[in-house]
């Protein structure tokens, strides 16, 4: 093939938007001075040799590049890489190199390999390049250019967590002992296979992610780089790697990548930073959680839990790592299903709340208080009589029951302080947040529940003992003794039924373990961390049964069937003189009833059975609010009709109307729990008007209604958030529907359960004013099987303060039905 000879002489390149000087297959003499200034191209901003071009220097040759760019190669100078021959001269002739740029390698010059440089020019420290000739690790936030030849220690990953490593092209610099970053093709291969081909350039990161091929054990990388030069040949770096298990929680999926070990919907694992992220109110985590570990080990023994947890999870998005499943929990929990307090924090008596305790000392102060308080509560009864003999606490003591039952439900944040510690405290509980002592948790704490109701019973045990055998003692007593041990029983029923349902509630929990196998675990429900009827649980657990057995069971029996044991029983001389002795508790209860009611007591002891047990066993009070409400509602309504059928069951009417009354208070909170809230109350005067309207079914058209459907209403998790915020009662509702819509499902709800019992029940008001805590009205429609409308506005009419009486003369006046002025003055006239 023949060159073209080419002599430049005094020749300058300026201002070109193209290579200055392109040289293909041709011999080019440089005579004197050859300029390239100020010159932009792709590969050779000022001059680009090509095709073995062969560059003659005279020994007046003086060559200038100065302010050349190319966007690729070879600012001033770019030489192809397959000319093996590029520059010949005779002695060193000047070359000025200033300022010239290259987008990715060679600055001033790009393509030296193969002729000495310092024979040739006089020149000082030209950044210059080649292609590749040594492949390396680099640093990424350093700015060296010399390669790394050995990593840092052996990698190991899990399948699905990529391998990092930074790797850079080193090509030759002008003295031939340097490098310089260069830019090229590398492809990598895992055990002989190719897995990428990647182009990369100055100090880049390469990521590789494995995956699962046969086993895990050490896996060999190999980074191929091939130079296209006129001297081709390949650089090979070898990189060894360890193939690990999955870690706990993961698992190996289809794909060959490290998955969550137990699939379920809207949980995602992240084996990158191990991570694990759902929605809330579930717990996910290792069984042994008192076992640390980090999140990146494996253990072929580990066994994982995946269930739903309402109690005490956090019920917002949650992300976690295995070895911190506590960020699951809330109200400072922890451990296995967030059932115990986390390290440092101690269960709180009278909620379920952890917080730090430090005085130690204090369990000894609150043990004498509520030793003291004992004994004044007894004291208390005795000398007021307040006994359920006398007949008026019957209904009291229902209906306190139902409120603390339901005080989640019926609550709100901050209302009814004062209510609720009174309501507390005739449930024989705390009332109030106390630090009992240090590192108390929920097996000492129901230990104490049983105590309290015990403590009072040994109380007036021996006070009845003193009586028999001291006559001053029996004197100064009267008959108060037995009705007062009656009444300690009623009170403690319901506290100790609570706590025995507690106790004997079980959770079935599924384990996955590394195994592959899979196995169900009793816990108890309370505090999973508990294995249950196993362990300290199991002294609890027999203690419960005995409870139940041995007081629970007879004494529910006792009260509801007493008028069949009292008439055949007694009869038998071996049973007469065991029933001679019992007789005196049952007159207790029995005594304020009509003879043919004398059961009335046990059947009302029997209707808290089913109430206790559905708000003891939900999981969450705002998902099974429907299901409370209907629950209550219809015991309710058996209750009070069965009262009106009987015609009264006490002897004396105002035992009747206060245990009605107590009763109907209730049927009123169950509709303020579904149709109020504390941020959309009804004025006074709204709910007065609608009332008078729905009672006579005259409601003008102009009118405003009851329930303006164009206002907002609070959602369910609104209502959630304004609800007392405890552990036990505060959880996310699964459904977000209004107060409008949760009203409508109420009622068609309950008709259905309570079918021809119960025709209407609409929307009433029930408020409570200032820290006397009396109410100010007691408003609603509650129309039953013979109560008629005009017994029904006397009973709400003489309930009413006078304040509201005043606004009820004033419906009356300018009402347009006569009737409600006329009952309104007979009524006057009347009382």
């Amino acid at each position: 093939m023949g060159y073209l000879s080419i002599i430049l002489n005094n020749v300058t390149v300026t201002n070109s938007l193209s290579t200055g000087l392109v040289i293909i297959s041709s011999v080019v003499t440089v005579e004197n001075r050859l300029v390239f200034k100020n010159n932009t191209g792709v590969v050779g901003g000022g001059m680009a040799i090509n095709s073995s071009s062969i560059v003659a220097l005279s020994p007046s040759a003086n060559l200038e590049f100065i302010d050349n760019h190319a966007t690729y190669k070879g600012g001033g100078i770019y030489i192809d890489e397959k000319t093996e021959c590029t520059f010949a001269g005779v002695s060193p002739v000047p070359l000025t190199l200033k300022n010239n740029t290259a987008g990715v390698a060679g600055n001033d010059m790009y393509g030296l390999q193969n002729f000495h440089f310092n024979t040739l020019f006089n020149s000082t420290n030209p950044s210059t390049s080649s292609a590749a000739t040594s492949l390396g690790f680099c640093d990424p936030d350093s700015n060296e250019t010399t390669p790394i030849w050995h990593e840092d220690g052996e990698q190991s990953a899990f399948p699905g967590q990529p391998l990092k490593y930074n790797v850079a092209l080193f090509g030759r610099s002008f003295d031939t002992s340097s490098y310089s970053l260069t830019d090229g093709r590398i492809t990598i291969e895992i055990n002989g296979t190719m897995v990428i081909d990647k182009y990369i350039n100055n100090c880049s990161l390469i990521e590789y992610t494995p995956k699962f091929i046969i086993n895990y054990r050490e896996h060999n990388i190999t980074l191929i780089v091939t130079t296209v030069s006129i001297y081709q040949f390949e650089m090979h770096l070898g990189i060894s790697f360890i193939l690990k298990e999955c870690p706990i929680g993961f698992s190996v999926n289809s794909s060959g990548l490290c998955d969550c070990s137990v699939s379920r919907e809207n949980v995602t694992c992240d084996i990158n930073t191990l991570h694990i992220t759902h929605n809330g109110l579930l717990w996910i985590g290792t069984y042994h959680t008192s076992t640390p570990f980090n999140a990146n080990s494996t253990n072929p023994n580990a066994c994982i839990i995946n269930e739903d947890c309402l109690l005490y999870c956090s019920p917002n998005p949650v992300t976690f790592q295995f070895n911190h499943t506590d960020t699951q929990c809330v109200d400072n929990r922890g451990h296995r299903m967030c059932g115990s307090c986390t390290e440092g924090y101690s269960l709180l008596m009278g909620s379920n709340k952890c917080r730090h305790c430090h005085n130690d000392y204090m369990m000894i102060g609150w043990i004498a208080l509520f030793a003291v308080m004992g004994v004044l509560l007894v004291v208390l009864l005795i000398a007021l009589n307040l006994t359920v003999s006398v007949g008026t606490l019957n209904g009291l003591l229902f209906y306190a029951n139902i409120v603390k039952l339901y005080e989640p439900v019926f609550s709100r944040k901050g209302a009814l302080l004062v209510l609720s510690q009174v309501i507390s405290w005739i449930n024989l509980d705390f009332g109030f947040e106390i630090c009992f002592y240090n590192g108390m948790n929920s097996y000492a704490k129901q230990w104490l529940q049983f105590a309290f109701p015990l403590y009072l019973w040994v109380i007036i045990i021996i006070i009845i003992q003193l009586c028999r055998r001291y006559g001053k003692i029996s004197r100064l007593m009267g008959s108060h003794a037995v009705p007062v041990l009656s009444t300690l029983f009623l009170l403690s029923y319901t506290k100790l039924v609570r706590t025995i349902v507690i106790v004997l509630h079980k959770r079935e929990v599924t384990l996955h373990c590394t195994n592959e196998s899979v196995r169900s675990v009793s816990l108890w429900y309370e505090d999973p961390n508990v294995e249950y009827a196993k362990g300290k649980h199991a002294g609890l657990f027999g203690f419960a049964l005995l409870v139940s057995v041995f007081f629970v069971i007879p004494y529910t029996l006792f009260l509801l069937l007493n008028p069949f044991y009292e008439k055949y029983l007694s009869n038998f001389k071996l049973l007469r003189k065991v029933w001679s002795r019992f007789k005196p508790i049952i007159d207790a209860y029995s005594g304020p009833m009509k003879d043919e009611y004398r059961f009335w007591p046990g059947l009302i002891l029997v209707a808290r059975i089913p109430v206790l047990l559905s708000v003891t066993l939900v999981d969450s009070f705002i998902q099974s609010q429907h299901f409370l409400l209907s629950m209550l509602l219809t015991v309710l309504v058996i209750v009070l009709s069965l009262s009106h059928c009987f015609g009264g069951v006490y002897k004396k009417r105002m035992n009747n109307v206060l245990e009605v009354w107590f009763l109907f208070n209730l049927c009123i909170m169950v509709g303020l729990s579904v149709a109020i809230n504390e941020d959309s109350k009804l004025s006074l005067m709204k709910c007065y008007d609608a009332l008078i309207k729905k009672l006579f079914k005259k409601q003008d058209e102009n009118d405003d209604p009851l329930l303006d459907v164009t206002e907002s209403y609070l959602t369910v998790d609104q209502q959630r958030r304004a609800m007392v915020p405890s552990s036990t009662d505060v959880r996310r509702c699964a459904s977000r529907e209004s107060v409008v819509d949760l009203i409508f499902s109420l009622q068609s709800h309950t008709i259905s359960v309570m079918g021809s019992l119960l025709q209407k029940m609409t929307l009433v008001i029930h408020q409570l004013v200032e820290i006397q805590l009396r109410p100010l009205l007691f408003l609603g429609e509650f129309c039953m099987h013979g109560m008629n409308e005009q017994i029904f506005l006397r009973f709400c009419i003489l309930s009413l303060k006078p304040e509201v009486m005043d606004i009820y003369d004033y419906h009356a006046v300018h009402s347009k039905d006569e009737r409600i002025e006329q009952e309104r003055y007979r009524l006057r006239e009347t009382d």
